[in-house]
């Protein structure tokens, strides 16, 4: 199964409700399509987010968006690379 990823943009920045509504709106349409969220990212300052789901393909996870009524900026089919553990000297503490 592939990686999609959706990318978001906050103007003004996503509050805790916001948040809240948005997943309870899409985790039906979700898993009505067999789509696993993996999991997500959302800046510091709350105006940009990407999650990333397992799903068939990118429109059934289009699908899933337009049913739950949840707007996003762009959503595009990725590959997972690694280049290891992370560098302990790199890791925030």
């Amino acid at each position: 199964m592939p990686y999609l990823i959706v990318e978001y943009r906050f103007d003004p920045p996503l509050t805790d409700e916001n948040l809240r509504m948005g997943f309870e709106a899409l985790k039906p349409c979700l898993e009505v399509r067999n789509i696993r969220r993996l999991r997500s990212w959302l800046a510091e300052d709350r105006r940009r987010m990407i999650c990333e789901y397992h799903a068939t393909d990118v429109q059934t996870v289009r699908d899933a968006y337009q049913m739950a009524k949840i707007p996003y900026m762009s959503l595009w089919p990725g590959q997972l690379f690694e280049f290891g553990p992370p560098d302990p000297a790199h890791v925030p503490t």
